[in-house]
């Protein structure tokens, strides 16, 4: 099996005692056998731990929450994380919330404390470049709210007064009132803005509506065909209508399409040893949540014809 290891920071990767390079954004890749190989990252800043593994079958099933894992019908991906050496206890942020303490810390990773007098109730946070709490009022009700900035990502957390977490997601934009609002603008082909509108009910937020919307003059019919797969199930992932894509057999079973593919989370252009194992097919990558930090690949197929998708099929197929 192929593997492709890559680190948030530049590092020494050596895979079954021997140097195979320096990796870090940038994947290097190894053909494993079944029996596994040890893997040691060792970071170029030497205020960070080093990591080392074994990656066999076990690995990728239950992977260390230092590592992100995926793993598809012909190759993996390891993503590995440092901690500093340095560990120490560090606030990133707090607020309270009519009776709920909300603390954001850091000791080795950054973590995220609720509480309420009467217990506490701690969460993973990602690694952000600033951390802001406070409250939110939606409908009557408060919930705590942590908001995570990364680049240009923002990821935003809603905790109610059970201290149940009540929202986790990336929101570009974000108002509250008698309703929650939620603007999110994704990286696509087709520059979708989705639009969702929550209520609150009892510490939970439940959807109401939806609006999703491609940028303004955007015609999928405009598009090459090698782009057509790659801007079909980004409008499937973005809550939109797939049937502009479809040739019309296909279109009229677009309202199906999401149940048959299932609830995938990425889409993306397949590692180049699809390619060489599969043939020169045009074929998508699906990335589907099984942990937080491991995600399943599938892959599928769009053959196209005049500008429309005739087929969706699994690659390899199924039997």
């Amino acid at each position: 099996m192929r593997i492709y290891f890559s680190a948030e920071a530049p590092c020494l990767l050596r895979l079954g005692g021997a140097a195979a390079g320096f990796c870090g954004q940038t994947a290097k890749f190894a053909d494993v056998g079944e029996e596994g190989v040890q893997a040691e990252f060792l970071p170029a800043d030497g205020d960070l731990y080093p990591l080392s593994f074994l990656i066999d079958e076990k690995f990728f099933d239950a992977p260390p929450s230092c590592c992100d894992v995926c793993r598809s019908a012909c190759c993996a991906e390891v993503l590995a994380r440092f901690s500093p050496r340095d560990a120490g206890f560090s606030a990133l942020a707090q607020a309270r919330a009519e009776g709920v303490l909300l603390t954001a810390f850091s000791c080795g990773a950054p973590s995220l404390a609720v509480q309420n007098g009467r217990e506490m109730r701690t969460y993973p946070l990602p690694r952000a470049d600033r951390y802001e709490a406070g409250e939110a009022k939606i409908g009557g009700e408060t919930f705590a709210r942590l908001t995570c900035t990364r680049g240009r990502e923002r990821l935003l957390l809603l905790y109610g007064q059970n201290l149940e977490e009540a929202f986790r997601g990336r929101a570009d934009e974000a108002a509250f009132g008698e309703r929650l609002r939620i603007v999110r603008r994704f990286d696509d082909i087709a520059g979708h803005v989705r639009e969702t509108c929550f209520r609150a009910e009892g510490g939970a937020l439940i959807e109401e509506e939806s609006r999703v919307c491609a940028r303004e003059g955007f015609d999928p019919a405009a598009l090459d065909e090698r782009l057509l797969p790659f801007a079909l199930f980004q409008e499937i992932l973005a809550g939109g209508d797939p049937s502009p894509y479809l040739a019309p057999s296909l279109a009229e079973r677009a309202g199906m399409l999401r149940e048959y593919l299932g609830d995938f989370c990425d889409v993306s252009v397949p590692r180049d040893i699809f390619y060489l194992t599969y043939g020169k097919i045009n074929a998508a990558a699906l990335s589907y949540r099984r942990a937080a930090n491991a995600f399943d690949v599938k892959y599928f197929s769009a053959p196209c014809s005049e500008g429309k998708v005739m087929n969706i099929r699994p690659i390899p197929e199924e039997n």
